[in-house]
């Protein structure tokens, strides 16, 4: 990882503290709440400076670093702690007028809280136990977090975001080095052959295949599905199966999967061997998985689109027969009602009949029922046989994939195992006692020919489509796939959960289990004490007759004359466009300089700006893009589709 590879967010480098104004009374009674030392140490100031030191104190002991901006405190917050303090209520709070008087302020707090300030024998401990956690292969942001907590915990104040940011930029470069140079000793020379010829053009291609491996996939068709089975055949040739993906932790190697689709080919040939083969290697792994998932998704795509289509057409032919054979009835109905009425003394004759019905009209008429009948009882499946040569352009090679079923559903795996021996030749023909169950209902009448023999075209097909709901549903999964797992899969094993497993009790704040019975006892104490002593202060609450009975105050009129001022200052307030109030903000603000993509790249399309303003009131008066394009000159909706897609974004915006 290089200096230039950061990984905070532009609000996270220059705003290090971030004040939330949406916060519960539980969680500002834990974070701020005053105790009776602080009370003290607080008294020692003048009085229109304590909510000062109280403010500062707090965000030491909280987020270890002092607060720059104090007026940017909730409200809540503010009169809370001066509610604590004996102070009247305030709306902002006075500051320091001089800057030598806010760093005495700033030395007395550090020598109440213990804290020291962060010099260079501090970053040297820091820097040790950064090398430490390095090498457990935790990733550069997770560092961050864990480097303000173990300052915190040493009582050390914290720098700003940036350096701390530099310093494990730093250490991961060099200890990450190490690691990569582990995990290089496992390749062998055939796979990192393999890797390099993917940073290569081959000749007759226009890309390289590290470039087609990072393309989103595309809308599933016959086309597209064969290329990204060829791409993962590809991949599969590489010789990546081998590589043991174990002696990586998974999030580490998500992290330089990650880290490699930000560089082209060039940039990455530039990085050592042992750098470039790793993050490939963990590149490989994650899009091998990236690659199941999506041809999964496009083969769910097809058979539904599939099924759609063949469906529409099964009910124009059915709309289309269903008026020809109205007609078809009648006229039969009409031949052999003749027929019954014939004389019985009189011979029926052919010629007869054909000078009181046509005999073209009667012949049509029987071919239209036939058809119908048809079309009723099996037209839908044969519709569906019809799209079988084009589903086998593909689907021979997809049923190669390494499928695997749940305990239960083990027939479906072996009609998938049938047809590679068919695909194979070393199974000629359909077993008498293959697996039927699968077949869809539709196909049921289409799946034997007169002999009583499976067709292998009815047979395949309701293998596709069992294939699909079994993905769906997880009968039916690919291991090595990102989402298409098994369900075990996904939960912790023994030896995850042993290393969680204590992590876990400090991170949820709960007691361990042989402690619950003695930690629950002494919270009721604790609640009940607390309630003896606050119960007969409180006027809304009363115990009458062994029964709670709760009262509250009554409303409070409003005078006349505030009403009478409310009014005044609606009617003064001027009107307002809601794109100026979004410029004036912005020009007191700056905000607009915030979205960037997250790529951080500094470029911006033309008429930027005005797109981005149109695109937020879009959004945030849900008038959508489409109405907004009619109602800005020269923004179009590609425009504001684009900036919404890849300016907008849930960094930007938090």
């Amino acid at each position: 990882m290089t200096t230039s590879e950061g990984f905070l967010n532009q609000r996270q480098r220059y705003q290090s503290i971030k004040l939330s104004q949406d916060f519960s009374d539980e969680e500002m009674a834990r974070d701020w709440t005053l105790s009776d030392a602080d009370k003290k140490e607080i008294s020692k100031y003048r009085k229109n400076s304590r909510i000062f030191i109280a403010i500062q104190l707090s965000a030491l002991r909280l987020y270890g670093r002092f607060l720059a901006e104090v007026n940017g405190l909730s409200p809540r917050i503010v009169n809370y702690l001066n509610n604590q303090l004996g102070l009247p209520p305030s709306l902002t709070v006075p500051t320091p007028d001089r800057e030598a008087t806010f760093s005495e302020y700033r030395k007395n707090i550090l020598n109440y809280l213990g804290f020291s300030k962060y010099d260079d024998e501090a970053q040297a401990r820091l820097q040790k136990w950064l090398e430490q956690q390095a090498l457990q292969a935790h990733l550069p942001d997770e560092l961050f977090l864990r480097a303000e907590r173990y300052l915190l915990a040493e009582r050390v104040v914290l720098p700003g975001a940036s350096v701390l940011e530099r310093l494990v930029i730093s250490v991961c470069a060099e200890t990450h080095e190490h690691l990569f140079e582990v995990l290089c000793a496992r390749f062998t020379p055939e796979l990192r052959t393999a890797i390099d010829n993917l940073l290569i053009v081959q000749s007759g291609d226009q890309r390289s295949l590290f470039y087609l491996l990072k393309e989103y996939p595309p809308s599933a068709t016959i086309s597209s599905i064969q290329s990204y089975l060829e791409r993962y055949r590809k991949l599969e040739g590489t010789g990546i199966s081998k590589l043991e993906a174990q002696c990586v932790d998974p999030a580490f190697i998500d992290y330089l999967y990650k880290l490699a689709r930000r560089y082209n080919a060039r940039d990455i040939k530039r990085f050592k061997e042992p750098k470039r083969y790793a993050m490939m290697a963990c590149f490989l792994l994650e899009t091998r998985k990236g690659l199941l998932d999506s041809l999964v998704k496009m083969h769910d795509q097809f058979i539904m689109d599939m099924l759609r289509k063949a469906k529409h057409i099964h009910e124009m032919k059915h709309r289309e027969f269903r008026k020809r054979q109205k007609k078809a009835i009648d006229t039969v109905l009409d031949t052999t009602q003749l027929i019954i009425d014939w004389p019985d003394d009189k011979p029926l004759h052919k010629t007869d009949l054909w000078q009181q019905v046509s005999e073209k009209q009667l012949l049509d008429s029987i071919n239209d029922l036939h058809s119908f009948k048809r079309l009723e009882e099996r037209g839908y499946g044969d519709i569906l046989l019809g799209r079988y040569p084009s589903l086998r352009k593909y689907f021979a090679e997809f049923i190669q994939l390494p499928f695997a079923v749940k305990s239960g559903t083990e027939p479906l795996m072996n009609v998938i195992n049938l047809v590679r021996q068919l695909d194979a030749g070393t199974l000629k023909k359909i077993p008498d006692n293959a697996p039927t169950g699968f077949i869809p209902q539709e196909l049921r009448r289409s799946y034997k020919d007169k002999d009583g023999n499976i067709k292998r075209n009815a047979w395949e097909l309701g293998l596709a489509i069992a294939m699909k709901e079994a993905l769906r549903s997880g009968d039916l999964y690919l291991p090595r796939s990102k989402h298409h797992v098994s369900f075990w899969d996904l939960m912790l094993d023994e030896r995850h959960w042993q290393a969680n497993r204590e992590a876990s009790y400090e991170a949820l704040q709960q007691p361990y289990q042989d402690a619950v019975k003695s930690v629950l006892t002494l919270q009721f104490h604790q609640a009940v004490g607390k309630a003896e002593k606050c119960f007969g202060l409180d006027t809304f609450a009363e115990i009458k007759d062994g029964k709670l009975r709760l009262k509250k105050d009554d409303k409070a009129e409003i005078p006349d004359a505030v009403i009478k001022l409310q009014k005044v200052i609606d009617a003064s307030l001027p009107p307002i466009r809601i794109e100026q109030l979004l410029m004036e903000v912005d020009r007191q603000t700056g905000f607009s300089r915030h979205f960037i993509p997250l790529q951080q790249h500094q470029s911006r399309p033309a008429n930027f700006y005005k797109t981005l303003i149109a695109g937020l009131i879009s959004q945030a008066t849900n008038l959508g893009v489409v109405a907004m394009s009619a109602s800005v000159k020269g923004v179009t909706v590609d425009m504001l589709r684009h900036v919404l897609q890849f300016y907008v974004n849930a960094v930007n915006c938090s």
